[in-house]
């Protein structure tokens, strides 16, 4: 690409930075701005103090009933929908989230496996936009709520003794690092013969060895789970016999049905349309799984569904983007929760509208939550929601790192030193996670929520239809609707 011959001209002059340096410190209040920021954390600083009123009910309050412990070890879209599942339990178990991240890890790979093959099939370019998205996304962590459902459909579920598997993110990291290794690999080999034979349905026929090798180490790393487990039925008195499978089909699918359960979806964009439904390419873990869905809604309409949901006693799990700007101690997500105008003299996460960032790529779906509560106004329109209260563990990461940490600073550090190092470590991350119930106002949500899943009984009728009747438009992987969540 050749260079402008005026190019140059365009460069930073000394005589700018002179004249930005004299202005700057010619007003007294950037020089307070620095002095506090380069000291802390900026986004901290522009914190205000005071969130109480953030944080006050309205006239009217609605809260499902809450669950005694919030799923941990495993990731956040996984964890998030099992604690939906455990409001049909009769009794209230807490359900294994390393079982369906097992699952997960071994139909991601086989479903991978088998996409690149229907990519060549399709004479997608080894260079074009969707294979190097693929080879760079192989086996993550992530998921969307069709994802949860695939593996709860065809696995089950089993409560949290039966499968005690311990899920960390340094674990999963080496795992990810050696399946993204393996299916490189492989993704060669299916490409080789391919350009030598042209026969898809012969790519099709090596999978099956590939994953045999990828079976072994998922299991070596995280463990074989039992294929059956025996349950005290202490208000039946009497022990059943069990598999995943049977204890989701008769404790939790009579009192909680998954196929009632639908997503609408936020995208102002002016590519998307209102009423219309959207799936995204290649966006399931699964061979004949569900790909990612939604409704196309007006976010108003989504707030209202919400409403209605939570008043009836249904929990709603929720998509969204917990920009770290807006993150603070009190669980208070808000665009009131910061002034960033007072320190920096401008706006920062609130001067794009929604369908800008999301065309500039600021922003994306990352995070899902349990919304349980919400409180009306005298109107009867809702003013805030709440997430379920969590443990001291955050529900994406086991905090095994200060354990870890422990174990290699003995031989270079006082081992009462390094313990002392990993507890401070371990409370800062708590202080720092979503530990308590969390505060989602309306202002926030309509600019960083992005999709719901809710019972279909409180979703209107025009709504339901369009879901029924209306075709499905396809959106590349790389949309941001579709991006995984944690």
């Amino acid at each position: 690409m050749s260079i402008s011959p005026n190019a140059a001209s365009y460069a930073l002059q000394s005589s700018q930075l002179s004249k930005w340096r004299s202005e700057f410190f010619s007003l007294p209040l950037n020089r307070l701005a620095q002095n506090v920021c380069t000291s802390g954390d900026p986004i901290r600083a522009c914190q205000r103090a005071n969130l109480q009123g953030l944080t006050v009910g309205g006239k009217e309050h609605h809260e499902v009933a809450r669950l005694k412990k919030s799923t941990v070890d495993g990731p956040n879209w996984i964890c998030t929908g099992l604690d939906l599942l455990r409001h049909g339990l009769r009794k209230d178990y807490e359900l294994s989230a390393p079982y369906l991240f097992y699952w997960h890890k071994l139909e991601r790979c086989n479903y991978f496996l088998n996409t690149v093959i229907e990519c060549l099939a399709c004479g997608e370019p080894v260079e074009g936009r969707t294979f190097r998205y693929l080879m760079k996304h192989t086996v993550p962590d992530g998921g969307n709520w069709q994802m949860f459902v695939n593996l709860v459909k065809k696995y089950g579920v089993m409560p949290k003794q039966c499968y005690l598997a311990s899920w960390s993110s340094t674990r999963t990291l080496h795992l990810n690092r050696m399946l993204k290794s393996k299916l490189h690999e492989f993704s060669s080999q299916l490409h080789e013969r391919f350009v030598s034979d042209g026969n898809a349905h012969n790519l099709h026929l090596m999978v099956e060895s590939m994953i045999a090798e990828l079976y072994k180490v998922i299991n070596i790393c995280l463990g074989t789970p039992p294929t059956s487990f025996t349950l005290n039925l202490k208000d039946e008195e009497q022990e059943a016999r069990f598999s995943p499978r049977t204890f989701y089909e008769r404790m939790i699918a009579p009192h909680f049905a998954l196929d009632a359960r639908v997503s609408l979806g936020h995208d102002p964009r002016p590519s998307a349309s209102y009423g219309r439904n959207y799936c995204i390419a290649h966006s399931s873990n699964m061979m004949s799984g569900l790909l990612q869905s939604y409704n196309n809604q007006p976010m108003d309409v989504l707030l209202e569904v919400m409403a209605k949901s939570l008043a009836a006693g249904s929990a709603v799990w929720l998509a969204c983007d917990i920009q770290r700007i807006f993150k603070n101690n009190d669980g208070v997500l808000s665009l009131k929760t910061h002034n960033f105008e007072q320190v920096f003299g401008m706006p920062v996460g609130t001067a794009l509208d929604k369908a800008d960032r999301m065309l500039f790529r600021a922003t994306s779906r990352n995070t899902s939550l349990l919304v349980t509560e919400v409180s009306l106004d005298a109107l009867h329109q809702p003013l805030k929601f709440g997430t379920a209260r969590k443990t001291a563990k955050t529900n994406a990461v086991k905090n095994t790192e200060s354990e870890e940490s422990i174990k290699d600073a003995v031989d270079t550090v006082d081992k009462t030193k390094a313990k002392t190092k990993a507890a401070k470590a371990d409370a800062a991350k708590r202080k720092t996670s979503m530990g308590q119930a969390t505060v989602l106002h309306v202002d926030w949500l309509r600019e960083y929520a992005f999709e719901i899943v809710v019972d279909a009984r409180f979703v209107p009728p025009g709504v339901m239809q369009a879901l029924r009747d209306e075709p499905s438009e396809e959106l590349p992987i790389w949309d941001p609707m579709g991006a995984l969540l944690s």
